[in-house]
């Protein structure tokens, strides 16, 4: 049998952006016709205050989406206590999108894949995960979610639920399926 090399990945790196003493960050222009699916990877957060970390989407225009269109479900998994379900519809926002923690070594990742967020003629949806060191333990989310509104999303705006972030890196991948 004969070893194949491989010069292309179906992982594309799109854009990478970091922050400092930010009180959020907008990754704009991402998310285009050229994918369908986007991996999203939230990582190097330090912050002012532990809270989770919440997002809204950016559409066409620029303008961060505001209405309450955002339905999801997460499951935070704690390993100091019991794991808890929360759930909402019709809220502003993407609450518990991770979880951020003062001291970059804490900050954790999170990973997210987003689907068709640039049609206009679907809802886009994502699903998330997180892992991270929370001042009491380990700390993990898993989540889903979907924006109930046919537009064409091409960012991304990510802040704190309190305090400011230190530090951030947000890295947007385009997934091409042949």
């Amino acid at each position: 049998m004969a070893w194949k090399i491989f010069d292309m990945s179906n992982l594309r790196l799109i854009n990478e952006t970091s922050a400092t003493s930010v009180s959020s960050i907008s990754v704009t222009d991402v998310f285009s016709a050229d994918f369908d699916i986007y991996k999203v990877v939230i990582k190097d957060v330090d912050s002012t205050a532990e809270n989770y970390t919440y997002m809204k989407l950016i559409n066409s225009s620029g303008s961060i989406v505001t209405a309450s269109l955002y339905d999801y479900a997460s499951e935070y998994l704690r390993s100091y206590t019991s794991f808890s379900p929360v759930i909402g519809t019709a809220t502003g926002v993407f609450p518990r999108f991770g979880v951020q923690n003062t001291g970059t070594s804490d900050g954790g990742t999170t990973v997210a894949y987003f689907f068709n967020p640039y049609s206009s003629s679907t809802y886009t949806s994502f699903i998330n995960e997180h892992s991270g060191q929370g001042s009491l333990g380990l700390v993990g989310l898993k989540g889903i979610g979907q924006l109930r509104e046919n537009s064409s999303i091409t960012g991304m705006n990510i802040y704190p639920a309190s305090g400011t972030f230190d530090t951030i890196t947000v890295q947007v991948f385009g997934i091409r399926v042949d």
